[in-house]
């Protein structure tokens, strides 16, 4: 059925597809899929993940799907990207995510991160301010957070000239994952999510590099070659223990094997799932 249904949702826009795939998720958890093998289990970033395939954030905006992944075989799952305000089409805001993370249970089935932005209104002045908030408001519910550096419509922090900004969101974000970490008895892994084809990603890549955060998210377009090489430059650039999550762009397991050979310790899925649904998880734990 999804096979029918998927190539006539995806023509109608992005949208579509992600409600239908995530109507079927839905539905399929109710029967379940069999866990990740043992043999697919990582310690990353501290945090046990059952498996290396994650869902990529901006398909579930709120976490509304998150209790429901751990049956279909997901290793961890990414939630958001959550700003300040509430945005239309993008963020529910932090208020409203936040509300519905805390009726869930702790510790989490499978490894939860969120995803966090500043609102594409938001004066430069402000972005930081923006970072710190949800930072704050979200460090209670999230496994690791995730600084997403790209806004559309707003101040692309991989520009050059945006680097004394980036900078000043990264720095103030280390601060204050520092003193949120004194004040909670917690200490929450922060990764940065750098788009490798955006204009200057290099140069955002090493500003990141500069902070030495716990992990990277690189988000790749274009071919599979391409975005592999891109990865395994990356990866061994990378400090010692310094996790590279590959995303964008996964369509099969052997996409998924690829960037995990080329040196990603984790996959998020997206397009995929909107191709073929939720057994694609199932397929590729089977097959890694």
């Amino acid at each position: 059925m999804y096979d029918l249904l998927s190539p006539i949702a995806i023509k109608l826009g992005t949208q579509h597809a992600r409600r239908l795939a995530a109507l079927s998720m839905k539905l399929a958890s109710v029967v379940g899929t069999k866990p990740p093998p043992s043999a697919l289990r990582r310690t990353v970033m501290g945090i046990d993940f059952p498996g290396p395939a994650g869902l990529a954030a901006g398909f579930d905006k709120n976490g509304r799907l998150y209790p429901c992944l751990s049956r279909l075989g997901f290793g961890f799952a990414e939630i958001g990207t959550v700003t300040p305000e509430h945005e239309p089409g993008r963020s529910h805001g932090l208020a409203a995510v936040t509300a519905n993370l805390a009726r869930y249970r702790l510790p989490h089935a499978i490894p939860l991160g969120i995803s966090i932005s500043m609102n594409r209104t938001s004066h430069p002045d402000r972005m930081a301010q923006d970072y710190l908030a949800c930072l704050g408001g979200i460090w209670q519910f999230a496994d690791y957070i995730t600084i997403n550096l790209g806004v559309r419509a707003g101040p692309d922090l991989h520009l050059t000239e945006n680097r004394p900004v980036l900078q000043a969101v990264l720095g103030a974000v280390k601060s204050e994952q520092a003193r949120l970490a004194v004040s909670s008895g917690i200490r929450r892994p922060i990764v940065v999510k750098v788009d490798q084809a955006r204009r200057n990603a290099g140069d955002a890549l090493a500003c990141v590099l500069e902070f030495a955060f716990d992990g990277l998210i690189l988000g790749g377009k274009g071919s599979q070659q391409a975005i592999l090489s891109t990865l395994e430059q990356t990866a061994r650039k990378m400090p010692d223990n310094t996790p590279v999550i590959s995303v964008g762009g996964i369509r099969t397991p052997q996409d998924a094997q690829d960037r995990l050979r080329a040196g990603a310790a984790l996959i998020q899925l997206y397009s995929g799932l909107l191709e073929s649904g939720p057994r694609l998880v199932d397929r590729i734990n089977t097959n890694c």
